[in-house]
């Protein structure tokens, strides 16, 4: 009976022994796939995501000339390629400092992933001052943009907005560097987040405000070939003519259709999502829940961006 007795004990104290060991592993960065999976599915999902909407931005300037070509057409004006070539409603400044800013914040979520694995090194340090640096330059350089031609872009609004997530970045890199307890990490972290998510979320706002007015340029071109179908009808049309018209009429409504599907609003909006899910799992105590609440969020976003590039270069042929 002492004997049996004792064999229970030795295999409790195994059992305590082993969650100890895997438990340090895990502040140690060994953590189980179940965590190292959607930190990687996160960064392939926010790299394909920073360059769809570098070309969906770009192609912006392309619709505005194509709608400023239609016009001319329809109106049977005097036709001036340069005068097209010169329309430019975003410029590459413009979206090079917005795809930079939002690649930057990807890095500092990865870093943000590294701290909850317990890697609050020199190199975690390091790399998250260089972000805080990078960010400060793109918000001086945007403070040195022209105002906006006339639209919903707002350089200044954007240049204060990338300002104030270098600030918030920083501050969380200076604890770092200085070796400060995991604890106070992890509140500054949570305390300077906000600024770091209106970051991204502007970064949305523009993609998104980038596809209403491209989608309201389609809707105008749209009006104008039924109201020119319409004028041919009242006539003796040609059955050329109007096989033509039927063809470009299926050429947008193909065109729309994209349009809807490339755009990277949604998916940027759910890379905050699962940013703010990561953060959460940060300052947690690590356990079952707030974990699956992070995969869920990552998946989440995954299944949003998976579509973009594809959807992005059909919408940039059919343009």
């Amino acid at each position: 009976m002492h004997l049996a007795v004792r064999r229970r004990s030795v295999g409790r104290s195994r059992q305590l022994v082993m969650s100890l060991v895997f438990f340090s592993l895990l502040q140690m960065g060994c953590g189980p796939e179940e965590y190292q999976k959607p930190i990687q599915q996160f960064q392939d999902a926010s790299n394909s995501v920073i360059s769809t909407t570098r070309a969906f931005l770009n192609n912006m300037n392309v619709i505005e000339q194509n709608a400023k070509l239609d016009n001319v057409v329809f109106q049977k004006e005097k036709l001036d390629l340069s005068d097209l070539e010169k329309i430019e409603i975003i410029s590459p400044e413009e979206i090079r400092i917005r795809t930079q800013a939002l690649d930057a914040l990807t890095q500092y979520t990865s870093n943000l992933a590294e701290l909850a694995q317990g890697k609050a090194g020199a190199a975690v340090g390091d790399n998250t001052t260089k972000l805080s640096s990078s960010l400060k330059g793109l918000a001086e350089d945007a403070k040195k943009l022209p105002a906006a031609k006339g639209t919903f872009f707002d350089n200044a609004k954007f240049s204060g907005i990338v300002s104030g997530a270098a600030s918030a970045i920083g501050a969380v890199a200076q604890l770092i560097v200085e070796h400060k307890a995991r604890r106070e990490i992890e509140t500054s972290i949570e305390a300077n987040d906000a600024a770091v998510t209106l970051l991204i979320q502007q970064i949305s706002d523009d993609a998104a405000g980038a596809y209403l007015r491209q989608k309201s340029q389609l809707g105008a071109y749209g009006d104008q070939l039924s109201k020119d179908y319409q004028v041919a009808l009242n006539g003796s049309p040609d059955p050329i003519l109007l096989l033509s018209f039927a063809k470009t009429l299926k050429s947008y409504r193909t065109q729309s259709a994209q349009l809807t599907q490339a755009n990277p609003g949604p998916a940027i909006e759910k890379m905050k999502k699962a940013h703010e899910s990561l953060v959460a799992y940060v300052k947690s105590s690590k356990n079952p829940k707030t974990l699956a609440e992070l995969v869920t969020a990552v998946q989440e976003f995954v299944t949003a961006a998976k579509p973009l590039g594809q959807a992005v270069q059909s919408l940039i042929s059919a343009s």
